[in-house]
């Protein structure tokens, strides 16, 4: 099922030249600040002006402007497939959720993905690009594994739980369709996404009500959550220490959190993990768990106090920092035009080739 091209209003697209130009002055204004930003800005220069022109963008579009500027998932998906030379294969499941195949669909093993952007924005074509660098260096070694990466209905479009809904069918469809083991299958997402692995390993161990049942006969190989978005509090230490390091702002996290909720008066333990007490992780359906974070960014603090929370009841529960790193490296640095690889994209790839 393809993803319905995002109209904008009148009033929306007129609205984009004083966002582009507001955008334009605040690359301006890194360049010139840049020099003097201190121990509050980002480590290199170059980082300083990309990270302000992410920022000031993520702040300023409106989600459904960035929807219309950038390709959809799906789209995102077959440019990479057309630069690779390879044929897409992308399966429609129940719930309008897509699943797009990187890497051997016949592989042993396989990580069902989640991707990030706030409940609302799509996956850039440099998701495809990390992971299918990642898979086959992992099947050059021995691995035998592949990526099904998940492609959900974002916000407004869709609020809470209809992602968690479509999570859920993702990894039902390997276990139960394709007949894979639970013991061959790890799930992983990176912000909103590592928030829906959350949701889903709470949703194995206590249904949510309004989704159906996902029952395994044995735990999941591993869960890993990159720069997790737990907490939509937006007054944590490190949302204030690393606001000029970090792509995200409070408000657009504000903003997104507001859509995804839908109105929702109270947060769950679903939707806010961190919310949850350590009771609730008892017996996660995870052989083994890798949360990520970057030290410069601006989740750290929630990162920090969650996981503290999990290792108390699932030693299993790793945690890596990448030093001087901020929200998802691995994937927004290349992005923003920095190919080097991150300390957390390297801690990924050996902590999967240790699962596999």
């Amino acid at each position: 099922m393809a993803a319905a091209k995002v109209r904008l209003s009148f009033l929306e697209k007129l609205d984009l030249l004083p966002a582009f130009v507001s955008i334009i002055a605040t690359a301006i204004l890194a360049v010139f600040t840049g020099p003097f930003r201190g121990q509050s800005g980002a480590r290199k220069y170059s980082t300083h002006i990309s990270h302000a022109i992410a920022r000031k963008s993520l702040t300023r579009l409106s989600p459904l402007q960035g929807q219309y500027l950038q390709p959809s998932t799906r789209a995102a998906y077959e440019i990479f497939a057309r630069k690779k030379g390879i044929k897409p294969e992308t399966i429609g499941l129940k719930h309008g959720v897509l699943g797009h195949w990187v890497g051997m669909k016949e592989a042993k093993n396989i990580l069902v993905y989640f991707h990030g952007g706030g409940f609302a924005l799509p996956a850039a074509p440099e998701y495809f690009d990390f992971f299918s660098t990642m898979v086959e260096a992992l099947n050059t070694a021995g691995g035998d594994i592949a990526i099904f990466f998940l492609s959900y209905t974002l916000t407004p479009h869709a609020t809470y739980p209809t992602q968690i809904r479509q999570a859920v069918e993702g990894v039902r469809y390997i276990v139960a369709d394709t007949g894979r083991r639970p013991s061959n299958v790890i799930i992983g997402g990176d912000s909103a996404g590592g928030n829906l692995v959350l949701a889903v390993l709470s949703h194995i161990s206590h249904p949510h009500s309004e989704i159906e049942p996902l029952e395994l006969f044995e735990p999941l190989a591993g869960a890993v959550a990159i720069a997790p978005w737990i907490s939509f509090e937006t007054d944590w230490p490190s949302m204030k220490a690393n606001r000029h390091k970090d792509i995200v702002a409070s408000a657009s996290a504000k903003r997104w959190s507001e859509a995804y909720l839908g109105g929702l008066a109270g947060h769950d333990y679903y939707n806010e993990p961190i919310i949850a007490p350590a009771d609730w992780w008892k017996g996660i359906k995870a052989k083994q768990i890798l949360v990520l974070a970057g030290g410069d960014e601006v989740l750290l603090s929630s990162i920090q106090m969650f996981t503290e929370t999990l290792q108390s009841v699932a030693s299993q529960t790793e945690t890596f920092i990448g030093q001087y790193e901020t929200h998802v490296a691995p994937i927004v640095e290349p992005i923003l035009g920095d190919k080097s690889e991150t300390q957390q994209g390297k801690k990924l790839k050996s902590w999967l080739s240790d699962r596999l």
